[in-house]
């Protein structure tokens, strides 16, 4: 719809109506929809006439001194409710009420924005780090504290159905695990492992977590570990977890519960399994009295 003329001045070099204007034209020039227009007449804040000739609504420039108001306030993330309440009861001190209640939602977005930062730096700097991790598959004993997993399988678990299981698991505990930087493990059991198979059979399926952001009571013990870093294909878990017991048994280290696969890069950060970084861990203990 094209603005009425009547009464129009120059600006700027420009024919201006200081009249009226049409539904469509308030639309598009302040990029709002047609049904939110409408809603605010709705609700009394804008008031358009109708012309006698075509039926068409008419807007004042009080109408479009209104729509300037409720553009900013929409910028501000106020809903349309909000807005109505507001404008219909505006003086200074709901003005002043108005643009505190923004700035704390403001400052809880920022709050929530710095810990997503910390969270993505964070994972960017685990990332760089196992990519660092040595691929010679040299074998070296750490000892850790207890770490926060989310454990979200306690079976054996085809790897088509972890992300169903682990979206299951977030439902359930009403909980989100994040899964691009962060490792998906596994403890393998080597017993009932098919010996024909490349793979070992799993006992569980879990994520290392941030304590801080997700809220769990489960941890792997704390103690010392064989670990070793390759890089590459899945397949060479198999082939490389023989030289783990091995080294136990040389160094007189008792095994005290059953090997894990950690994936710190896999297929969630990237389809190309030449950069893959697997860590295998094997949780032993050097006291002579240590129970296997």
């Amino acid at each position: 719809s094209e603005m009425c003329i009547r009464d129009s001045f120059i600006l700027g070099g420009m024919i201006m109506a200081n009249s009226t204007f049409h539904i469509g034209e308030l639309s598009n020039l302040f990029n709002i929809s047609v049904d939110s227009i409408r809603y605010y007449e709705k609700k009394g804040l804008i008031c358009p006439t109708r012309n006698e000739n075509n039926g068409y609504r008419e807007y004042s420039l009080d109408d479009f001194q209104t729509l300037v108001m409720i553009r900013e306030l929409l910028g501000l993330d106020f809903h349309k409710e909000q807005i109505s309440e507001f404008l219909k009861n505006r003086n200074i001190s709901t003005t002043m009420e108005m643009l505190d209640t923004e700035l704390s939602i403001i400052k809880e977005k920022m709050e929530v924005l710095q810990k997503k930062k910390e969270q993505i730096v964070s994972r960017i700097q685990s990332l760089q780090a196992v990519q660092n991790e040595s691929s010679d598959t040299s074998i070296r004993l750490k000892t850790f504290k207890k770490r926060p997993i989310a454990m979200i399988s306690t079976e054996n678990l085809p790897d088509a159905y972890v992300d169903y299981t682990m979206v299951q698991y977030m439902k359930k505990n009403q909980i989100k695990l994040d899964t691009i930087g962060f490792c998906d493990c596994y403890t393998l059991d080597l017993e009932k492992s098919n010996p024909d198979s490349d793979y070992y059979r799993t006992e569980n399926v879990f994520f290392l977590t941030d304590s801080t952001k997700t809220k769990t009571d489960t941890f792997l013990p704390a103690g010392e570990y064989l670990c070793l870093y390759y890089h590459g294909s899945l397949k060479q878990t198999k082939q490389l977890m023989p030289s783990l017991y091995a080294y136990a048994k040389e160094h007189h280290l008792t095994v005290t519960g059953h090997p894990m696969e950690l994936c710190h890069i896999d297929s969630y950060e990237t389809n190309r399994e030449s950069e893959y970084v697997i860590e295998l861990e094997l949780p032993v203990s050097s006291h002579p009295f240590a129970k296997q």
